[in-house]
């Protein structure tokens, strides 16, 4: 009995020392000492009555078992965890954070319930904002919106946890009225006729189904109708997305036309991304006082992001500029071109950009066409600029470079012309081993990224402008320097429901993949005048396709030059080509003018079988093209043509950054300090997988390293 009671006595001083304010903090109860559990994060002792032990299998002899419980919490067990609240909403403005506060409640099977002890909180998607893991607090990012779900875990007191979920939405909306225009005009829509001819707003810019990337350029919305005094709502909107523009119609200089903000477009771009945004334009008629309904147009955005820049030819300065991915801005890079060897005119045209985008080939003057090449990563400000070689050493015209950039494929004389090999770094000629390349009616050369082939235009008639009969022919690449017998794959004159009097191929490009080439097909190689329409064949010739979304449908035939980025990017290849189409209305725009712009269209990455899914057999089932976009940045007043895109890759942690896509992290955010969004590493719960790109090892999931700015498996 004396053992019982000095027992207890330990038990009972235990149990004081450990009330005192000194115990021991846990997560689980491998945390705490022996005789004790880890109870609300802290170690206490769970007490047995002595008379439940007494007599039990010790004859009475018991030494030193607890005896009473010395808190009732600690007998309670956790039965469950919910969120408060149980779903949230946010409506935030775009460029406007907002937070939200949730709170973990702990049910215990005694019924009773009390705060959550260590709560753990994450988000399903970082993409809305983020979440404070101890505190509960979300803070949104401003710029996305839609739908995630909050978990939060907490201690069972058993080893293990116990989570629930709650649905948060984030809502998007902005309110913006043009100078001279006040709120009083939001009661001038509350009874809106229906589309009316005439009399409502037609858009004509952007054009319906188009897809874009994710960073492209704002918009610029263009419409038909209006008169002075007249006022337009011009509404975006998606499911978590609603942004409303009013303005007037000023008189005399009024363009028709709105540019959103940039914060304000990619908030649209990057919110509900799977869903199609619309556009409206609802024009309220001073003349009649009544509000008539415009006709929605409908885009999308590819989920990724086309980086790089687009060096294009401007006919009318017979110049080349440059527009970086994300703006609107010419640069005028190369103001003062070499002069060719005869000096007739110091201008550069039949331009192209090597695989790394570092240099630039291009002809020189206007019609004795010597050429050289160019480093774009030096100031080429300088009159003259810069060169690899003398610029007036060399004759070509069209050229391409090979994908390791050691060599030119380059059109050259005498006429007609045919195909020769020059080395870029020096401009001199070099020779050839195996067959032969044509020496005749060839021109338009172009090497496949893979290495292993050069697409060109055989049997053209003329220098490489003015041909209005020719084929598409495949010279194989079977050693540096050496080549097979080359092979016909399309014949112009041929090309199955083409128009008879159209029998000219032009300007073949390969796409990324090496799978597939896309040329122009029409009366003439010249896109000033003449008709074409885009296809796009296999590598072999044995599949051909008019690409009726980026012609602008079957009748579509002012379609040129197109180019490839040598990116792919959300489920797509892109495409810049020319077209005489008209861009928008005539006050913003080119309506009416018959003059080339530069468009991109999407092409399919795969061809999808009858059920949606990848199919193995390499054939489009249609039409992979997507109805195509405005370059944004060019000069409307000018004719601009042959584009090329010099490629730019991710951007690493760190650098600016507008959408998540850009970053090799794929995670755009203002730094914890607050300021402009930058690239940031990816959280460890959203590591980059192999084959995904980076910044550095960190990025990477465990396993993998951050080689060339992909995540690949380490050797061994």
């Amino acid at each position: 009995m004396l053992r019982y009671f000095v027992g207890l006595l330990a038990a009972l001083c235990f149990v004081s020392a450990c009330s005192d304010g000194s115990q021991t903090s846990c997560a689980v109860n491998t945390d705490c000492p022996v005789g004790t559990q880890c109870v609300e994060s802290v170690c206490r002792v769970v007490a047995r009555d002595a008379a439940t032990d007494m007599g039990g299998g010790d004859t009475g002899n018991n030494t030193m078992d607890v005896v009473r419980p010395t808190d009732t919490q600690a007998a309670r067990r956790l039965m469950s965890v919910s969120i408060d609240p149980p779903m949230a909403q946010l409506t935030v403005r775009p460029g406007e954070r907002a937070m939200q506060r949730f709170s973990a409640v702990a049910r215990y099977d005694d019924g009773t319930t009390s705060p959550a002890s260590a709560p753990e909180w994450t988000l399903s998607s970082r993409t809305l904002g983020d979440i404070s893991v101890a505190t509960g607090v979300f803070e949104s990012n401003s710029f996305v919106g839609g739908s995630v779900q909050v978990t939060v875990r907490i201690p069972d007191g058993l080893g293990g946890t116990t989570s629930a979920t709650a649905p948060l939405r984030v809502l998007l909306q902005s309110e913006s009225f043009a100078m001279g225009v006040g709120p009083e005009v939001r009661g001038f829509f509350t009874d809106i006729e229906p589309m009316t001819a005439g009399r409502s707003a037609t858009i004509v810019y952007p054009l319906d189904r188009a897809v874009m990337p994710q960073n492209v350029y704002p918009a610029n919305i263009q419409w038909l109708e209006g008169a002075a005094g007249d006022i337009y709502r011009i509404e975006l909107t998606k499911p978590n997305f609603t942004a409303r523009f009013f303005v007037r119609h000023t008189g005399a200089g009024f363009s028709n036309s709105f540019l959103p903000d940039v914060p304000t477009w990619q908030a649209f771009a990057q919110t509900d991304v799977m869903n199609p945004g619309e556009i409206t334009v609802t024009r309220w008629a001073m003349a009649s006082s009544r509000a008539f309904a415009g006709t929605p147009v409908r885009v999308r955005f590819a989920p990724g992001a086309l980086t790089g820049s687009v060096y294009y030819w401007t006919v009318s300065s017979a110049r080349i500029v440059r527009i970086d991915d994300g703006t609107a801005t010419r640069v005028n890079f190369m103001p003062n071109p070499p002069w060719p060897r005869n000096r007739d005119q110091n201008c550069i045209g039949c331009h192209t950009v090597s695989p790394s985008g570092r240099y630039m080939a291009g002809r020189l003057g206007g019609g004795f066409n010597t050429g050289t090449v160019f480093d774009l990563t030096t100031d080429l400000t300088a009159n003259p600029p810069p060169t690899r070689f003398n610029p007036t050493q060399t004759d070509w015209w069209f050229n391409w470079w090979s994908p390791d950039e050691r060599r030119l494929i380059a059109t050259r004389g005498p006429n007609p012309t045919g195909l020769g090999l020059l080395d870029p770094a020096t401009g001199n000629p070099v020779a050839t081993m195996g067959t032969p390349l044509p020496a005749n009616n060839a021109t338009h050369p172009s090497w496949s990224p893979d290495g292993r082939e050069i697409a060109y235009v055989s049997g053209a008639a003329d220098w490489g402008v003015d041909y209005r009969s020719s084929d598409l022919s495949i010279i194989p690449v079977t050693a540096p320097d050496t080549f097979g017998p080359s092979r016909t794959i399309q014949r112009g004159a041929m090309l199955a429901g083409g128009n008879p009097a159209h029998s000219a191929i032009s300007y073949p490009v390969w796409s990324p993949d090496s799978r597939w080439i896309v040329f122009a097909h029409g009366f003439s190689a010249r896109s000033a005048t003449q008709p074409a329409a885009l296809h796009i064949t296999r590598r072999d010739g044995a599949q051909l396709l008019r690409l009726e979304n980026a012609n602008g449908g079957a009748s579509g035939e002012l379609s040129f030059e197109p180019r490839f980025s040598p990116f792919d990017t959300g489920g797509y290849f892109w495409l810049a080509f020319l077209s005489r189409r008209d861009y928008g209305n005539a006050q913003a725009g080119t309506r009416g003018t018959n003059r080339e712009q530069i468009w991109v269209t999407a092409i399919r990455r795969t061809p999808l079988g009858p059920d949606g899914t990848p199919d193995p057999d390499p054939r489009y089932g249609g039409d992979p093209s997507e109805v195509g976009y405005w370059l944004p940045g060019q000069d409307p007043q000018s004719r601009n043509i042959s584009a090329f895109w010099a490629p730019r890759p991710c951007r690493p942690n760190g650098e600016r950054c507008s959408v998540a896509s850009e970053c090799c992290s794929n995670d755009c955010r203002p730094p914890s300090g607050g300021g402009p969004a930058v690239c940031s590493p990816p959280p460890r719960t959203e590591c980059r997988m192999e084959g995904q790109t980076c910044s550095v090892d960190a990025d990477c999931c465990d396993g993998l390293t951050c080689f060339n700015r992909s995540c690949l498996r380490r050797p061994g």
